[in-house]
């Protein structure tokens, strides 16, 4: 897990930041723990590219632009992309980009909203064209009877080994129907820094023994966050959801975190909300480019 200071009485603007600034330290995280990677920071827009074969692991984000310097920006940066032979990459927008119009700036030189148009990509992930709302929580003030609102044997374990870490691959898969080798990604990128040596902790629930639901935590930029909590449709409206979700976050709480923020799916925002979770007014995006040579 990451070092950085704790946010411990923030304003709602420090928070909203937060979900962001969340997101950012994860990207800095996987560029230190897998090999030949690479991380590029300027007061223009950070980007990163590792090995695994996932966009979360090639973006491009905190980006301050002046609207003269755009075009040629988003140029020279998919250039540097290109010319490393990335298959795609993520360019994520946010309360904190500039200039405003950068999404439509970006899907007019063909890249795809992840939030308005990429249903074919991951048909179980909804979002709207705003895109992926951002959540805040107050770890002192959370929904505890959740963890106690689950069916009877079901259970929360942490991934230590590679039959658990397939276990969440295949529940990741089937909850949001994305593509093989999105979730396997994960895999590899977490057997190639090794079990207890990543920055993220991830989880999978069992419902009498089978796998069905998952999460991951990461914590950094002040606050505790999710990520790829996924429960399978067939395990849905039982409590295993927001149980799975709290779980990790009480967890954070123990090791001195006072906040949590994330973005959220669609679906998930009235499991999040359950167990404490706030909507803020941050709205997180992410706009796919595609390497033509990879077509």
């Amino acid at each position: 897990m990451t070092t950085e200071t704790i946010l411990t009485n923030p304003n709602s603007a420090d928070l909203e930041a937060a979900v962001e600034e969340n997101l950012f330290a994860l990207f800095r995280a996987m560029t230190t723990i897998l090999p030949d990677s690479e991380l590029v920071e300027t007061d223009q827009l950070s980007y990163h590219l590792s090995f695994p074969s996932n966009p979360m692991f090639k973006g491009v984000w905190r980006t301050h632009l002046l609207a003269s310097q755009v075009d040629d920006v988003i140029d020279q940066t998919l250039a540097w992309f290109k010319a490393r032979n990335a298959p795609f990459v993520f360019w994520w927008t946010g309360p904190g980009t500039t200039p405003a119009d950068l999404g439509e700036r970006l899907m007019a030189r063909g890249l795809l909203s992840m939030e308005g148009q990429m249903e074919e990509l991951a048909p179980g992930i909804k979002q709207t064209e705003a895109g992926a709302p951002g959540m805040v929580a107050d770890l002192s003030q959370m929904n505890e009877a959740v963890l106690t609102q689950v069916p009877p044997g079901f259970t929360i374990e942490v991934v230590q080994d590679e039959a658990a870490l397939y276990d969440f691959k295949r529940v990741f898969i089937d909850s949001y129907e994305i593509p093989e080798w999105a979730a396997q990604a994960w895999v590899d990128a977490t057997l190639k820094a090794g079990f207890g040596r990543t920055p993220w902790k991830m989880y999978v629930g069992y419902l009498n023994g089978e796998a069905v639901a998952t999460n991951m935590l990461f914590n950094g930029g002040g606050v505790a966050s999710v990520y790829a909590v996924a429960t399978v449709p067939s395990a849905r409206g039982k409590g295993i959801g927001a149980a799975i979700t709290l779980k990790p976050l009480l967890e954070a709480r123990e090791m001195g975190y006072r906040f949590a923020g994330l973005f959220s799916t669609e679906m998930g925002v009235r499991v999040y909300e359950r167990i404490g979770f706030k909507l803020t007014n941050a709205r997180i995006n992410r706009y796919l480019w595609q390497n033509e040579s990879h077509s």
